[in-house]
């Protein structure tokens, strides 16, 4: 008997509220937990997914009037996409959000970028200021792929993610 390939989507759209971010992390988690073996996997896919969520509470445009985001994953038995849109009218954080992806892929590897980024972080004082610390830590953590898409108002980060389901 031949094998049947499957499937999977999320998309929902999320209230701009901090305490949802943990509440989607456990979903997120407890699915993929549901479909696959890998625990750590399920770990990783739940970590990309709240640190866009968290990027795009602290980075998005909630003054027009519209407090919801959107959390789409998508995929099938070997790749998952993580998608989280939300409504940005600020070019300087577009910009450094892809200033700091294209930074990302100047490393031969995605853990030689985390711990740089580490270390910047370390040396500076904490000034509030954009660290990109956690975009390098979801690359390393679960080797995902990530870019940005600009469509008017609407910012889209990415995440493409490997899953192995053993």
């Amino acid at each position: 008997m031949e094998k049947r390939g499957y499937t999977f989507e999320i998309d929902v759209p999320v209230r701009t509220e901090w305490s949802n971010v943990d509440l989607l992390v456990t979903s997120v988690q407890n699915c993929f937990c549901a479909m696959f073996a890998n625990i750590d996997g399920s770990q990783a896919m739940a970590t990309v997914a709240g640190e866009l969520l968290e990027n795009a509470i602290k980075y998005g445009e909630w003054s027009a009037g519209d407090q919801h985001l959107r959390l789409q994953i998508r995929g099938e038995k070997t790749t998952a996409l993580v998608i989280v849109e939300n409504p940005c009218e600020d070019s300087e954080s577009v910009e450094r959000l892809r200033s700091t992806i294209q930074w990302l892929e100047g490393f031969s590897s995605a853990k030689e970028a985390y711990c740089k980024k580490l270390l910047e972080v370390a040396a500076r004082p904490a000034n509030g200021a954009m660290s990109g610390l956690g975009l390098a830590r979801i690359a390393y953590e679960s080797g995902c792929k990530l870019e940005v898409i600009v469509d008017g108002r609407l910012v889209s980060v990415r995440a493409t993610v490997p899953i192995s389901s053993h």
